[in-house]
Protein backbone atom coordinates (compact mmCIF):
# COMPACT_ATOMS: atom_id res chain seq x y z
CA UNK A 1 0.00 0.00 0.00
CA UNK A 2 2.72 2.39 0.66
CA UNK A 3 4.58 1.33 -2.34
CA UNK A 4 1.24 2.51 -4.50
CA UNK A 5 1.26 5.95 -2.55
CA UNK A 6 5.04 6.50 -3.38
CA UNK A 7 4.41 5.61 -7.61
CA UNK A 8 1.27 7.13 -7.51
CA UNK A 9 3.44 10.53 -5.98
CA UNK A 10 6.21 9.69 -8.40
CA UNK A 11 3.61 9.74 -11.24
CA UNK A 12 2.06 13.31 -10.20
CA UNK A 13 5.74 15.23 -9.84
CA UNK A 14 6.38 13.75 -12.82
CA UNK A 15 2.94 15.29 -14.50
CA UNK A 16 3.24 18.37 -13.18
CA UNK A 17 6.96 19.14 -13.44
CA UNK A 18 6.17 18.07 -16.99
CA UNK A 19 3.50 20.78 -17.45
CA UNK A 20 5.68 23.35 -15.91
CA UNK A 21 8.63 22.94 -18.15
CA UNK A 22 6.39 22.90 -21.29
CA UNK A 23 4.67 26.13 -19.96
CA UNK A 24 8.14 27.71 -19.44
CA UNK A 25 9.43 26.35 -23.02
CA UNK A 26 6.26 28.39 -24.43
CA UNK A 27 7.04 31.45 -23.02
CA UNK A 28 11.41 31.31 -23.45
CA UNK A 29 10.28 30.89 -27.19
CA UNK A 30 8.29 33.61 -27.31
CA UNK A 31 10.73 35.74 -25.57
CA UNK A 32 13.69 34.40 -27.47
CA UNK A 33 11.75 34.99 -30.94
CA UNK A 34 10.61 38.68 -29.81
CA UNK A 35 14.43 39.61 -28.88
CA UNK A 36 15.43 38.00 -32.42
CA UNK A 37 12.75 40.52 -34.31
CA UNK A 38 13.93 43.16 -31.89
CA UNK A 39 17.81 42.75 -33.22
CA UNK A 40 16.49 42.37 -36.67
CA UNK A 41 14.67 45.82 -36.36
CA UNK A 42 17.90 47.49 -35.24
CA UNK A 43 20.00 46.17 -37.77
CA UNK A 44 17.17 47.08 -40.56
CA UNK A 45 17.39 50.60 -38.97
CA UNK A 46 21.03 50.85 -38.79
CA UNK A 47 21.74 49.69 -42.33
CA UNK A 48 22.68 52.14 -45.42
CA UNK A 49 22.21 49.27 -47.86
CA UNK A 50 18.27 49.12 -49.27
CA UNK A 51 19.40 44.73 -49.59
CA UNK A 52 20.01 44.35 -46.26
CA UNK A 53 17.21 46.29 -44.97
CA UNK A 54 15.47 43.95 -47.29
CA UNK A 55 16.83 40.99 -45.83
CA UNK A 56 15.77 42.20 -42.02
CA UNK A 57 12.46 42.89 -43.02
CA UNK A 58 12.35 38.93 -43.93
CA UNK A 59 13.35 37.55 -40.75
CA UNK A 60 11.53 39.95 -39.03
CA UNK A 61 8.66 38.51 -41.35
CA UNK A 62 9.86 34.78 -40.31
CA UNK A 63 9.69 35.95 -36.86
CA UNK A 64 6.74 37.41 -36.41
CA UNK A 65 4.96 34.41 -38.56
CA UNK A 66 6.41 31.91 -35.16
CA UNK A 67 4.76 34.45 -32.75
CA UNK A 68 1.94 34.77 -34.33
CA UNK A 69 1.19 30.57 -33.77
CA UNK A 70 2.17 31.15 -30.24
CA UNK A 71 -0.78 29.61 -27.89
CA UNK A 72 -1.25 33.16 -25.55
CA UNK A 73 -2.94 33.24 -22.24
CA UNK A 74 -7.05 33.60 -23.27
CA UNK A 75 -7.15 36.80 -20.88
CA UNK A 76 -4.36 38.24 -23.61
CA UNK A 77 -5.03 36.39 -26.84
CA UNK A 78 -7.23 38.82 -28.61
CA UNK A 79 -4.78 41.68 -27.96
CA UNK A 80 -1.84 40.15 -28.58
CA UNK A 81 -2.68 38.51 -32.21
CA UNK A 82 -4.11 42.18 -32.91
CA UNK A 83 -1.09 43.83 -32.27
CA UNK A 84 1.00 41.20 -34.16
CA UNK A 85 -1.44 41.57 -36.94
CA UNK A 86 -0.48 45.57 -36.86
CA UNK A 87 2.95 44.20 -37.22
CA UNK A 88 2.26 41.77 -40.09
CA UNK A 89 0.49 44.82 -41.87
CA UNK A 90 3.27 47.19 -41.68
CA UNK A 91 5.77 44.51 -42.75
CA UNK A 92 3.29 43.52 -45.95
CA UNK A 93 3.38 47.20 -46.72
CA UNK A 94 7.46 47.25 -46.84
CA UNK A 95 7.73 44.28 -48.18
CA UNK A 96 5.32 45.29 -51.05
CA UNK A 97 7.57 48.65 -52.00
CA UNK A 98 10.27 48.37 -54.43
CA UNK A 99 13.09 49.62 -51.50
CA UNK A 100 16.33 51.17 -52.78
CA UNK A 101 18.63 53.41 -51.37
CA UNK A 102 16.95 56.62 -52.31
CA UNK A 103 13.86 55.86 -50.49
CA UNK A 104 15.49 53.19 -47.87
CA UNK A 105 14.61 56.57 -45.63
CA UNK A 106 11.11 56.39 -45.86
CA UNK A 107 11.26 52.72 -45.20
CA UNK A 108 12.66 53.21 -42.18
CA UNK A 109 10.17 55.75 -41.30
CA UNK A 110 7.86 53.22 -41.75
CA UNK A 111 9.44 50.59 -39.75
CA UNK A 112 9.00 52.86 -36.81
CA UNK A 113 5.52 52.66 -36.36
CA UNK A 114 6.49 48.87 -35.56
CA UNK A 115 8.85 50.05 -32.63
CA UNK A 116 5.84 52.23 -31.94
CA UNK A 117 3.15 49.28 -31.55
CA UNK A 118 5.70 47.13 -29.77
CA UNK A 119 5.51 50.13 -26.90
CA UNK A 120 1.97 50.34 -27.05
CA UNK A 121 1.38 47.16 -26.95
CA UNK A 122 3.60 45.60 -24.21
CA UNK A 123 2.18 48.65 -22.20
CA UNK A 124 -0.94 46.91 -22.50
CA UNK A 125 0.23 43.61 -21.94
CA UNK A 126 1.81 44.55 -18.40
CA UNK A 127 0.33 44.00 -15.21
CA UNK A 128 -1.10 46.59 -12.81
CA UNK A 129 0.26 46.17 -9.10
CA UNK A 130 -3.04 45.31 -8.32
CA UNK A 131 -3.28 42.41 -10.86
CA UNK A 132 -0.04 40.58 -9.14
CA UNK A 133 -1.16 41.30 -5.43
CA UNK A 134 -5.15 40.21 -6.13
CA UNK A 135 -4.90 38.08 -9.29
Amino acid sequence: MKNRFAQLGLIISLLFSTLVNSAEIDSIDLKVTMKQMRLAYTQAMKTTSADEFSTRIDEMSKMLAVAQSYNFSPDRAEMSNQGLDKVESILNSIQQANITDENLAVAKAKLEDVDSLRKEYHKKSKPSIWQLIFG
